[in-house]
């Protein structure tokens, strides 16, 4: 088992301590993606901080629905593809069988 990180950040003016297998930048650098986005949401608004988190993430995990989505999908194409270059192969190998069988009955 990884050792835990102690990460102390703060997201809409609250300190949290977070414990955590990645690394502190990684952590950290959320944090301020966090931060970023509820500031441009309170700056604009009369929301509340709760009302604003809120927000910030139901559009992340938006976001993640979306990625997982389009892995899905890429991995749906890559299969494809593999099982195309399989048979693309397999006529191949069988092309060269029928070539050499040929240039044996030529001899």
């Amino acid at each position: 088992m990884e050792e835990k990180n102690r990460v102390e950040i703060t997201v809409g003016n609250q300190h949290y301590t977070i414990l955590s297998e990645e690394p502190a930048e990684k952590i950290e650098g959320l944090a301020a993606q966090i931060n970023d986005r509820l500031n441009e949401l309170m700056a604009d608004s009369r929301l509340s901080l709760t009302q604003a988190l809120v927000l910030v993430a139901l559009d992340l995990a938006n976001n993640v629905s979306k990625q997982a989505e389009l892995t899905e999908k890429y991995k749906s194409e890559i299969a494809d593809y593999l099982n195309d270059a399989a048979n693309a192969m397999s006529e191949r190998d069988k092309y060269k069988r029928e070539l050499e069988r040929l240039k044996e009955k030529k001899e």
